[in-house]
């Protein structure tokens, strides 16, 4: 609902307050629309990517064929299944090349080189590689993360949505993500 009420209220001031101009529609649209974190959900089992929507816009506009709607373009692209990442070795190899391949528009030498370097990187969660948007992005959470300091990185915020578990008294509780070992 935040980016649909967004739009109703930006929609509602402009629609009745008549002196604001265009201009600040684009950019009220624009801050509105953006989806600058990963959330990790158990609840859903899905990633959310993050996205700007510009970049999805471009997208459904030069793939008029392939994508309905740019809420078809958001389905298909930036909403994984976690069971794409339930083998991490191979799921950091294969993000990692897609990465090089298809979003830095790499090389194949330089995507295979990169893909067997991360692959056996047990301390990456795979997820993230797939919400790089670019190689800079990566380079900068494998900076924050070799140096313990994930609180830096400010290319996207990262959340994790944990389900709810009842213990074996019957307590609702949170069921803290484990320590996936690779």
């Amino acid at each position: 609902c935040p980016k649909t009420c967004n739009r109703n209220v930006i929609y509602f001031i402009f629609t009745y307050i008549k002196f604001i101009d265009i201009i600040n529609l684009e950019f009220f649209k624009e801050v509105s629309m953006d989806q600058n974190i990963l959330i990790v959900s158990e609840q859903d089992q899905v990633a959310y990517l993050p996205y700007f929507y510009n970049t999805v816009e471009n997208i459904y506009i030069n793939n008029t064929n392939t994508y309905t709607s740019i809420q078809e373009v958001i389905k298909d692209l930036y909403i994984v299944p976690l069971d794409s990442f339930k083998y991490a070795p191979i799921a950091r190899f294969r993000e990692a090349l897609n990465l090089i391949l298809h979003k830095d528009n790499g090389s194949i030498f330089k995507a295979l080189d990169l893909g067997l370097e991360l692959m056996f990187n047990y301390h990456l969660n795979p997820i993230v590689i797939a919400a790089c948007r670019n190689l800079d992005e990566l380079d900068i959470y494998l900076d924050c993360l070799a140096e313990n300091e994930l609180q830096d990185y400010k290319c996207f915020e990262i959340k994790f949505e944990v389900a709810p578990t009842i213990n074996d008294f019957g307590v609702v509780g949170k069921n803290y993500l484990k320590k996936i070992s690779y």
